[in-house]
């Protein structure tokens, strides 16, 4: 596996856009005016160029399912949009339930949750650059070609991802029971 292409490719996703609260609109936004928006600042989260970050539909479903409140006069809130935000990054590890568990039971504003997530995210992207380089490096020694040190970074990579996740589920089965929604 080529090393430089590997650092390349770390750097890359450690240095993917955040979406500071400062960026974040003060005034309500009609739905396409959020739809642009999260394509705007998101964008260097596309794995193709046709994704799509955010979709009237998935506002919709969201609404529906009651993981974000109904927009006033057809207008989201910046609080709407935090919440948007914290779903895109967490929907893609946890089902749409457990995110609702999350919000229903956690009392503190969008803001300040908000705020502690980009904090997290802040972090794991330092730690990531390091962390992860050594880890594939140590990888590509133990392989005779590239494809196998791939291969062997992504079986790695997707058991780390699923160890954790496994442990967000568990936390979540612990401190956010379906008793305490509503």
């Amino acid at each position: 596996m080529n090393t430089e292409h590997l650092k390349k490719a770390i750097n890359k996703i450690a240095s993917s856009e955040l979406i500071e609260t400062s960026q974040i609109p003060d005034i309500s936004l009609y739905m396409d005016q959020i739809t642009t928006f999260f394509d705007d600042k998101l964008k260097s989260n596309k794995r193709n160029e046709d994704d799509k970050i955010l979709t009237k539909t998935m506002i919709n479903n969201y609404t529906k399912t009651k993981l974000i409140e109904p927009p006033i006069k057809k207008k989201y809130s910046k609080d709407h949009i935090l919440s948007l935000i914290i779903i895109y990054h967490l929907k893609s590890i946890l089902s749409i339930n457990d995110i609702n568990k999350i919000f229903k039971n956690t009392k503190d504003s969008k803001e300040l949750l908000y705020s502690n997530f980009l904090n997290i995210q802040k972090k794991e992207q330092l730690k990531f650059k390091d962390e992860i380089y050594t880890q594939i490096s140590e990888l590509i020694n133990n392989c005779s070609n590239d494809k196998t040190a791939a291969a062997a970074a992504i079986m790695m990579l997707t058991n780390q991802a699923n160890i954790r996740k496994q442990l967000a589920e568990t936390l979540i089965d612990l401190y956010f029971s379906e008793s305490d929604i509503n």
